[in-house]
């Protein structure tokens, strides 16, 4: 019995010379979605598995570990507390940077984050959205907020905001600085 692998019904020869044709069509289509055309073949930027990282408009620097086993990131939060406004709900909270020094942050919540834990119930966490350098990369981004005090680190990063810009390699730390100066985006 022949073990040749199958071809895609789908990648035929003319296929094949369809798409090539149609390529530059591609560049099109990113244009009109407001992207360049070389962000689509940027390649993903090296970065450890340790980093630092700037947290929104207040250019708080935190200590992150980057994991590209959870889907969204998380901060560690102190003194969380609910506001009810009219726009909806709100959390207030202090966060401690690198430097030891603490700032009080507000963000409105844009929902509730049901977090499963290997021991124990899920967690239901309030998630915001943040603004978060890595690199020269500004992203806003969906953060959830916890007590992360038993950690290392005082928050994780996602694959919601590494996919499509960063690789990480399991053997590097503190490969590049938070320099995103005026809240760029990429």
């Amino acid at each position: 019995m022949s073990t040749k692998p199958r071809q895609s019904p789908f990648l035929t020869r003319s296929t094949t010379r369809l798409a090539c044709r149609f390529a530059p069509l591609g560049g099109l289509f990113l244009w009109l979605l407001g992207l360049p055309p070389a962000a689509a073949a940027q390649p993903p930027t090296t970065v450890g598995w340790i980093e630092r990282v700037k947290l929104g408009a207040d250019g708080l620097v935190v200590a992150a570990k980057l994991d590209t086993g959870a889907d969204t990131s998380s901060l560690h939060a102190e003194n969380i507390r609910w506001e009810i406004r009219a726009d909806g709900e709100w959390v207030a909270f202090d966060v401690i940077g690198a430097a030891g020094e603490t700032v009080r942050l507000q963000h409105k919540v844009v929902r509730i984050a049901r977090i499963k834990r290997d021991s124990g119930p899920a967690q239901k966490r309030p998630t915001i959205v943040m603004g978060v350098c890595l690199g020269t990369v500004y992203e806003l981004t969906e953060v959830n907020l916890t007590d992360r005090s038993r950690f290392n680190y005082e928050m994780l990063i996602g694959r919601s905001f590494l996919a499509r810009r960063f690789a990480v390699d399991p053997a590097r730390t503190h490969t590049v600085e938070p320099a995103c100066g005026e809240a760029r985006r990429r």
